[in-house]
């Protein structure tokens, strides 16, 4: 699978995470010699968008987009119009209650649109860091149709950053925090139920990568194992509604929530 950041949408409504994904998007274009579309929904003058964009897109080849309607409606119209290589975009966490959501134009886009979506960190008690210097990629796999976009995905994202790859497998109904010897032989067919599968997809694929088998929720796996790793950015894969959906992307709202990096998915 090769990756080409040729055009990077970034959707921007002025607020403070958008700041970020202006940042983000701008080092990932002058890095790579990506073209920066920018598009805001509402009725602020475009001196006023140029001026949020600032020195971040200076010396950075960008356009700018207004126009008026639903936020999200018009983003999943305008990706399915320009055909973007990536979006990046925030998840506005705003609230006590809302760090639990995603705002429902990030919800819609990642449900709509087909191009990778590159999402911020959630929690809005996280730093914004600006920073895409991306040293080390963890991917998250699942045992279906999936497995090789996406691990494909991460293999190329790789060489292309040059960093180091984890991948990991999360079995949510293996307890790993359990002593008791009939969980414990239940724990290890599912282990080797799923090292047998893994093992044929890594084979139809024609990859080899180590994966990493843990046991518990999908969510606090690939959490913890991003914090142990240290990784850069989550790399994940996800489908649509209308499609027979995996294990793995049914739970892509709340891998991006409680991630610790950005997340990527494919």
């Amino acid at each position: 699978m090769m990756i080409e950041l040729t055009n990077i949408l970034v959707p921007i409504a002025l607020s403070p995470s958008c700041s970020w994904a202006v940042q983000y998007s701008a080092q990932l274009a002058n890095r790579f010699g990506s073209k920066l579309l920018f598009f805001h929904v509402g009725n602020c003058p475009r001196e006023t968008v140029e001026t949020f964009l600032g020195q971040a897109v200076e010396d950075t080849s960008h356009e700018i987009t207004i126009c008026q309607g639903d936020p999200a409606d018009a983003i999943v119209q305008f990706a399915s119009e320009t055909s973007p290589s990536l979006i990046v975009m925030p998840t506005h966490a705003y609230g006590k209650f809302r760090r639990f959501l995603l705002g429902s134009v990030t919800a819609k886009v990642l449900h709509d649109v087909e191009c990778p979506i590159l999402t911020g960190v959630h929690h809005e008690t996280a730093p914004f860091s600006t920073d895409c210097d991306i040293r080390e990629i963890l991917c998250a796999v699942n045992i279906d149709e999936g497995f090789i976009p996406v691990v494909k995905g991460a293999l190329a994202l790789a060489r292309l950053f040059d960093a180091s790859l984890t991948v990991v497998h999360a079995i949510p109904a293996a307890d790993e925090t359990s002593d008791n010897r009939g969980e414990i032989e239940v724990r290890k067919y599912l282990f080797r139920l799923a090292e047998e599968k893994l093992g044929q997809l890594k084979r139809e694929a024609g990859v080899d990568v180590t994966i990493s088998l843990a046991g518990g929720a999908v969510a606090t796996v690939i959490r913890e194992t991003a914090l142990r790793t240290g990784a850069d950015l989550v790399v994940i894969g996800r489908g649509h509604t209308q499609r027979e959906l995996g294990r793995l992307r049914t739970q892509a709202y709340s891998i991006i929530r409680h991630s610790p990096c950005p997340v990527l998915s494919i």
